[in-house]
């Protein structure tokens, strides 16, 4: 850019000759436009007075026929300025007397062009003689010559260009003078205190802004160019201070005050650097809170705040000198144990930090148990980098919550080969929806009593180089990273596409319920999914049952409720999967605007013995006007125990385990004419 620049002054006075040279030629042409006018006008004021100065003298040497008498007469005329010639002819036409100028002008075609065009219409002039005599009744005249005088237009046009010569030079002279002046005047008004202030600018320290403010001079405190000093100045200052609170937040997190990210990497850098100078070992800490997204759903953020704060106490007053304690964000935190440097003082030490995080604490009113799942890395064996350290331990601490809450794990390279199956599986399963290696599974909803067929229940699975993949398998994979989302559509629009085949094809209407996992619930595109899919399909609504978990209404139960009444607005079925396994249910479930309740299979499971929980739902959804369906029914004892219940609706391996669409429809659909349903 430096290459570029060009300077203010510079382009200013450029600017002002430009513009003060332009108006200059401008007024210049008007000028010669005024002075072209004014000697025409007097030209043919002068040309009338001049004829009528000769008329006589001419008219009697006419008369009396002396030609030298006529020559003297007009060759008086030939001392007028600018007359080239003149001549008297007889009143038959021919030559009386012809005199001509000597003096010739040379001109260019161009110069002559000009002359012509300004002064061609009154370069000849001419007066008719006429002797006057008196008759007895009347004056009469008598025509006897004509008198005509030409002027040369270009010396007319050469006298004018000479004194419009000394106007342009003068004109130039007062355009130079105002262009010096302007510019001087804007140069020390305005170009030098911007000179000024790029100076200042220039000298700005980055560190400190508010060191270096830009000057502000007097003549200009109250314009334009002072507001903008003074509120860059103002821009200075604020920078200064915002500066400040950002260096201090740089380091640490704003909640809890503990060191961030950015200061653990480099406090692990000189851990590091220090343990291989003395060939020693260290321990880091990576640590989630279980069950931390309950306490923000339920009490919201501001108490979720209150006890991350309580938290951190907690884990500096653990550590005490044993190390560094740092919060990497949300419920997670870290810790850095230089002080301890085998795996069994870092075992030793793990299990007295989670007894006091076990420690039941009051937020206002409300009592919260703690609970959290470590990871833990050791340096050298499981990184050399701090980034390697802390992404074991965080690998470590998936492995540990993963066998249950308040649990511990100690990194192992296997789980860095667990972590690349769950990486590899992510990209296959964007292949699969690529290439649709999904297929659907049905299994049959009966009638517990007449054991008629009701309607069926989709089940995704996985058809991967010849073999049959669980969902058990991949979901968790596919809620973890999102593909659900992309994958729960795919359901949805096969089961619509499913439910025209089989009344296209074997006029057999039934419903088809399919799962919405909480990722797909939340996501703002779920019921323009459903009703688009509905349409293209062109299925009724209540042919398709939306199962929905009690982790999906939990998370957000406002915006549950909007999205359950926008569908059941439309007509689709909405039925709670696995009710009875969440914790706050029941006090939301009369708002809810559902159909269905399903009974989850660990409470069937253990019918007829343990029948409290299962007879509760039954009761509940008679007194809510809901459908029951129980699933994973698999033993005649469960199925006695539900027919004497009133249970309607029952699912499980006893009736028949998920089919393949084929053999699903070999079993049920093409042995019935017309399937419908019973209650909506």
């Amino acid at each position: 850019m430096k290459g570029d620049f060009k300077s203010l002054t510079w382009k200013q006075t450029t600017l002002v000759v430009s513009s003060t040279l332009f108006f200059a030629v401008v007024i210049f042409l008007v000028e010669i436009s005024l002075v072209f006018v004014n000697a025409r006008q007097q030209l043919i004021s002068t040309q009338q007075e001049l004829l009528n100065s000769v008329e006589q003298p001419a008219t009697n040497a006419v008369w009396a026929m002396d030609e030298t008498l006529a020559a003297q007469t007009i060759q008086g005329l030939l001392k007028v300025d600018n007359i080239a010639s003149a001549t008297i002819e007889l009143d038959d036409g021919s030559h009386f007397v012809a005199v001509n100028s000597t003096v010739t002008v040379e001109s260019s075609t161009l110069f002559k062009d000009i002359s012509d065009e300004i002064f061609g219409d009154i370069q000849q002039i001419s007066r008719t003689l006429y002797r006057p005599f008196f008759s007895s009744s009347n004056y009469k005249k008598e025509l006897i010559g004509k008198l005509t005088v030409n002027y040369d237009p270009q010396s007319l046009t050469g006298s004018l260009f000479a004194t419009l010569r000394y106007s342009l030079w003068a004109t130039l002279v007062r355009a130079f003078l105002l262009t010096l002046v302007l510019s001087i005047v804007f140069h020390r008004f305005l170009t030098q205190p911007i000179a000024r202030i790029s100076e200042a600018i220039d000298r700005i320290d980055p560190e400190s802004p508010g060191d270096n403010l830009l000057p502000n001079s007097r003549p200009h405190m109250d314009d334009e160019l002072g507001l903008v000093t003074s509120k860059f100045n103002q821009i200075l200052v604020q920078f200064a201070k915002t500066q400040n609170k950002l260096r201090k937040m740089a380091t640490r997190d704003p909640l809890t005050g503990l060191p961030n990210r950015a200061l653990l990497l480099e406090t692990i850098a000189v851990a590091i650097q220090r343990a291989r100078v003395h060939r020693t070992q260290f321990v880091l800490l990576f640590i989630d809170l279980d069950r931390f997204k309950n306490v923000n759903d339920s009490l919201g953020h501001a108490f979720g705040d209150q006890f991350l704060v309580q938290i951190a106490r907690i884990l500096e007053s653990a550590v005490a000198e044993l190390g560094t304690v740092a919060r990497l964000g949300g419920d997670e935190f870290v810790i850095l144990a230089d002080e301890l440097t085998s795996p069994a003082e870092a075992a030793e030490f793990v299990d007295k930090l989670l007894l006091q995080l076990n420690t039941p604490m009051r937020l206002d009113e409300h009592a919260i148990h703690p609970a959290a799942s470590v990871g833990i890395s050791i340096y050298p064996d499981d990184g050399l980098t701090a980034d390697d350290l802390i992404r074991h331990a965080d690998i470590a601490m998936y492995s540990a919550k993963a066998a249950g809450s308040n649990q511990w794990a100690f990194f192992k390279q296997q789980m860095t080969e667990r972590a690349a199956v769950r990486l590899r599986t992510e990209a296959s399963l964007h292949d699969a929806l690529r290439n649709n290696e999904f297929v659907l599974h049905f299994q049959p909803k009966l009638d517990i009593k007449t054991g008629e067929l009701l309607g069926c229940e989709a089940l995704i699975r996985w058809q991967k180089d010849g073999q049959l993949i669980s969902p058990m398998s991949f979901i968790p994979v596919a809620e973890e990273t999102g593909i659900i989302i992309p994958i729960g559509r795919w359901v949805i629009e096969e089961s619509c596409r499913t439910i025209q085949k089989w009344q296209q094809q074997y006029n057999v209407t039934l419903p088809i319920a399919v799962n919405v996992a909480p990722q797909q619930f939340e996501h703002i595109s779920l019921v323009p999914d459903i009703k688009q899919a509905a349409f293209r399909y062109q299925i009724a609504a209540e042919l398709l049952e939306i199962e929905i978990t009690e982790t999906s209404l939990m998370n957000d139960i406002q915006l549950a409720i909007e999205k359950l009444e926008q569908l059941r607005a439309a007509g689709f079925g909405i039925a709670v999967d696995d009710f009875g396994t969440g914790y706050s249910s029941l006090s939301y479930l009369r708002n809810l605007p559902i159909t269905t309740l399903k009974i989850d299979r660990c409470f069937v499971s253990d019918l007829p013995q343990e029948s409290a929980i299962a007879s509760t739902i039954l009761m509940l959804g008679k007194q809510l006007d809901l459908k029951i369906v129980a699933e994973g029914i698999e033993s005649e004892a469960q199925l006695r125990w539900l027919q004497e219940q009133d249970c309607l609706l029952g699912q499980g391996y006893l009736f028949s385990k998920p089919l393949t669409l084929a053999a699903f429809e070999d079993k049920y659909i093409k042995l019935n004419t017309r399937v419908t349903q019973a209650v909506n």
